[in-house]
């Protein structure tokens, strides 16, 4: 059942007026979660634009997000890109504030972030800011729909940037498989076209033409009627009805009519059809597409989302877990696809095998058997109660959301859902109707699919034109039709049972007598009485949430025994994962989550949820950890995963590998290619021995957060030590330390990256690991960031991945410089960087107190960023016990540090950064290329112009 809250009560004596002539609006009932104490209301400007106000007294951020309900289905036939153009050209200047980088530095100086999206149908502006700050960042934003200048400057340059982003992505096999299975659509259906944009379709040879045509699209269709605006903040809701009032009324209201989109996805004629799409990374995966109804009508019982949640299970009879038994499948998703006005459609993706793309017709035979036990069993009214009161627990406790991505969430939401349900809408499951179901089910059938097999090497004979992957389609044979039409029954495949771990107890425990202020909450140690065991404990009633965390580490110097240990940890973490992935995926659906893996001191094992079954599974797991079956069948399949991550790691994004040889350097790990060679001739057996090894002498620390007592917690590790009996504990955790650059030396390192961009990181270490040389590093990161992302994006427009960040290493602080780029070489992306960090030792010595401190208070707001989730403040106390911080206050001794700095401090620390350097860079092979048929023709390689501001 749904607490409905009435969020906005007119006084009694307005109420009185309904009996005179005066017309009133009443604002709607929004229902809200009851663990939401904020307070909401909806208002509509006089240009006709939907506002939701969040007033949230307690929050520490700001945050706002505006949807316009177009996006790149709009695009002209001849302007591919110019929606996500306009969404870029946005952020560089407006009328009353000209200076391209002032938005994005004013919200950086003011522990802000931002972003924007393009979509196929909407576009979605957000950022979020320090509380206090909101007013002046309302009156930036606002601008953008208001005034935009699109100069022409920035028009010519910024598509420099679409194209680098097009660029980045070239090689990344999602876009590549998305852009060939777009050739077998509806060529009529916008979903068909490249959307992106690049230098081609974003040409600008006629002057003018294209801001023109920019112009044209802003005009037509960002309009008042077609926005959504959410405004969260401190302040109280009138306070920011006015804000709202003063900002965004001034948008022009044009009463674009809602852009439709009414030719189908797919031509019936031509279903069903199969799509062969080669890769780049070694991975074989499946995927059955199905049109349906348009499943939005029916967003309170959810048939699509219903059947995502049986075919997607992976529990005991689910078609996954048949698929693992035959060796043919190590994954499987399906979900709800693309929702247009006139129809939805259904999507299932299988990861394989090479096994399993050897049988891909007995895998679509087996996923239509369970499909036609589904038509024939139909969802039974048991199941789909529990489905309901799940998403009834879920929403009753919900937890809060970074208040950013909470924005950005919910103007999408009033895009699609009466005013009501806003906040509910994903959450209601209010109709058990067999009829919506097996209207929906019966487009699950072989001939209305869309069958896609994607691999490696596959036979093709068609290229896409943008992202160059090949491809082939083809018809499907009648025959096949038929024997997926006659799939019978198999009998280890079956419709889920009721879940055992759904809670049934979801009370706040009373809270001990001698609970401190939230302010200085923090675990306590309780005494074990054994030694290399160590419990932490809090219980913490603060989110008013019947969950909690309960996470273990072993650590062992075993684990920094070099590549074959970091192998064999891996391997155990994901063999353990893999044998309890049925009843992991159960405790998931019930809101009980788990998490094993290994990293550079060891393994550990994370559980969060609610606190009625958590015991359960943690005894579950730690009896399964310490007896696994180390069944062959399973580690070949587990190991052929682990070896194609470790191959595949070569295709990462180029500046990706380079943070990853950064971190083999500077944390002294073995590198990829060590770990490719131990992997390819590891043993079950090998595995054996490295698991009993690592029992013989491991340290144990375990930290108990939540709903939990002093006495349930010392219980559970009581049963933890039990279930991983025979255990040798002792205090011997490895310390892993970075790499000390020397002084006054720059460290080099070229990888060779298959890759049309160049990227380059330079990564600039602190002296010491003082709180003072640590909080020194932050706050220069704060400051630099902006002014960086100007002037290498904006302004030389060398790449679209171009950002500054806090590159810490354990305790030790470092900053790392990052460009990828399509068009400038290794060298003169270092050139640019040195060019600035030169500039900005002298802006930094003109630094006045008032900025410095406007800084301070900017970063002090990133590091004491308000946690409005358990597991975020669990995240924090594991992370000080990992590092030996156990006075927990690491976020104040920082905050003390960074606000005694004064800008001498920064200059000497910033000095002390330039002497310890280290280089990290490949050339793109696009521009070798390049570079090779030019140094041929005895051409120099041009610079591309760059107009100053």
């Amino acid at each position: 059942m749904h607490t409905r809250h009435f969020l906005l009560l007119k006084p009694i004596a307005t109420l009185l007026l309904i009996f005179s002539a005066v017309s009133l609006t009443f604002a709607s009932e929004i229902n809200k979660s009851p663990n939401d104490v904020r307070e909401y209301e909806s208002i509509t400007l006089a240009n006709n634009l939907t506002v939701l106000l969040i007033s949230d007294p307690n929050t520490d951020k700001a945050a706002v997000s505006m949807d316009i309900s177009i996006g790149s289905a709009a695009n002209p036939e001849n302007r591919a890109g110019l929606a996500h153009f306009l969404e870029h050209m946005l952020f560089l200047g407006t009328t009353k504030y000209p200076d391209a980088g002032e938005y994005q530095a004013y919200i950086q100086s003011h522990g802000g972030s931002h972003n924007a999206f393009t979509a196929l149908t909407n576009t979605n502006y957000f950022f979020d800011i320090n509380a206090s700050d909101l007013d002046p960042a309302l009156d930036r934003f606002s601008q953008f729909f208001i005034s935009p200048l699109f100069s022409e400057e920035y028009t010519d340059r910024e598509r420099h940037a679409v194209n680098s982003e097009y660029s980045a992505k070239i090689r990344d096999d999602g876009r590549r498989i998305y852009a060939a299975s777009q050739q077998a659509m509806n060529p009529d259906h916008p979903a068909s076209r490249f959307a992106v944009g690049n230098l081609e379709t974003l040409s600008n040879d006629t002057e003018g033409a294209l801001r023109n045509e920019l112009l044209s699209f802003y005009q037509t269709y960002y309009s008042a009627n077609r926005m959504r605006l959410v405004i969260l903040g401190k302040e109280p809701v009138k306070q920011l009805e006015a804000m709202a009032k003063a900002h965004f009324s001034t948008i022009e209201n044009t009463n674009a009519p809602l852009f439709k989109i009414t030719q189908p996805q797919y031509l019936k004629n031509n279903l069903p059809l199969e799509i062969s799409i080669t890769t780049l990374k070694d991975t074989r995966s499946l995927s059955m597409s199905f049109p349906t109804p348009s499943n939005h009508p029916y967003w309170q019982s959810k048939p699509l989302h219903l059947f995502s949640s049986l075919i997607g299970y992976e529990g005991e009879g689910s078609l996954l877990a048949l698929l693992k038994d035959k060796g043919w499948a190590t994954g499987l998703g399906a979900s709800p696809g693309q929702d247009f006005d006139s129809e939805s459609s259904f999507h299932v993706q299988i990861s394989l095998t090479p096994a399993g793309l050897k049988h891909t017709d007995d895998i679509v035979s087996l996923f239509f058997s369970f499909v036609n036990d589904l038509k024939i069993t139909g969802i039974s009214e048991a199941l789909y109660n529990e489905e309901r009161l799940l998403s009834e627990q879920q929403f009753r406790f919900l937890a809060e959301q970074e208040p950013i991505h909470y924005v950005t969430q919910l103007t999408q939401s009033m895009q699609d859902y009466p005013e009501a349900h806003w906040l509910d809408a994903p959450y209601l499951l209010e109709r058990y109707d067999t009829a919506i179901f097996n209207q929906f089910i019966q487009s699950i059938r072989p001939d209305n699919m869309v069958l896609s097999r994607q691999a490696q090497e596959l036979d093709t004979d068609s290229t896409e034109y943008y992202y160059n992957s090949t491809y082939q389609i083809k018809p499907i044979a009648a025959q096949r039709i038929t024997r997926w039409n006659q799939a019978g029954e198999e009998d280890n495949l079956h419709i889920r049972q009721l879940n055992p771990f759904v809670a049934e107890h979801v009370e706040i425990k009373p809270q001990p007598a001698q609970t401190t202020l939230q302010s200085t909450l923090k675990p306590m140690r309780i005494d074990t009485g054994k030694d290399g065991v160590s419990l932490w404990h809090l219980q913490d009633a603060t989110f008013n949430v019947p969950k909690a965390d309960f996470y273990f580490t072993l650590l062992s110097p075993l684990a920094r025994e070099g590549a074959a240990a970091t192998v064999g940890l891996s391997l155990y973490a994901d063999m353990i994962s893999d044998e309890l992935n049925k009843s992991l995926y159960d405790a998931g659906m019930a809101g009980l989550s788990a998490r094993i893996y290994s990293h550079q001191r060891g393994l550990s094992v994370r559980i969060s949820g609610f606190d009625d079954k958590i015991s359960v599974l943690s005894e579950l797991i730690a009896k399964t950890l310490r007896s696994p079956q180390l069944s062959p069948s399973r580690f070949d399949r587990v190991l052929r995963d682990y070896q194609e991550q470790l191959k595949n790691a070569e295709k990462d994004k180029p500046y990706s590998q380079l943070f990853r040889v950064g971190s083999e350097i500077l944390m002294h790990d073995s590198t990829l290619d060590e770990l490719q060679q131990v992997a390819a001739n590891y043993t079950l057996k090998q595995l054996s021995t490295l698991i009993e090894r690592l029992y013989q002498s491991a340290e144990l620390r375990v930290l108990s957060h939540g709903n939990l007592t002093a006495k349930e917690a010392s219980k559970m590790t009581t049963s933890l030590l039990d279930q991983l009996e025979t255990i040798h504990t002792a205090n011997v955790a490895p310390q892993v330390n970075a790499l000390s650059l020397t002084p006054g030396e720059i460290q080099q390192q070229t990888l060779n990256i298959e890759h049309n961009d160049s990227a380059t990181i330079l990564y600039l270490q602190g002296s010491d690991k003082s709180f003072q040389t640590r909080g020194a590093v932050a706050l220069l990161s704060e400051i630099l960031s902006a002014p960086f992302y100007t002037q290498l994006r904006t302004e030389q427009q060398l790449g679209y991945i171009v950002f500054a960040t806090p590159m810490p290493l354990r305790q030790l602080p470092g900053l790392a410089l990052v460009v990828q780029s399509p068009t400038a070489s290794p060298e003169k992306i270092q050139n640019s960087m040195q060019d600035f960090l030169t500039s900005f030792s002298q802006q930094l010595s003109t630094l006045n107190d008032i900025q410095i401190d406007q800084f301070k208070s900017s970063v002090n707001a990133r590091i004491n960023a308000q946690e409005r989730q358990l597991q975020e403040r669990t995240n924090r106390f594991w992370q000080e016990i990992d590092q030996d911080e156990t006075n927990f206050d690491s976020q104040q001794q920082l905050t003390k540090a960074i606000n005694q700095l004064t800008r001498q401090d920064l200059i000497m620390n910033f000095g002390a950064l330039l002497r310890r350097q280290m280089v990290l860079q490949s050339s793109g092979a696009g521009l070798i290329q390049e570079q090779t048929a030019k140094n041929q023709q005895n051409i120099t390689v041009p610079v591309p112009e760059i107009s100053p501001k």
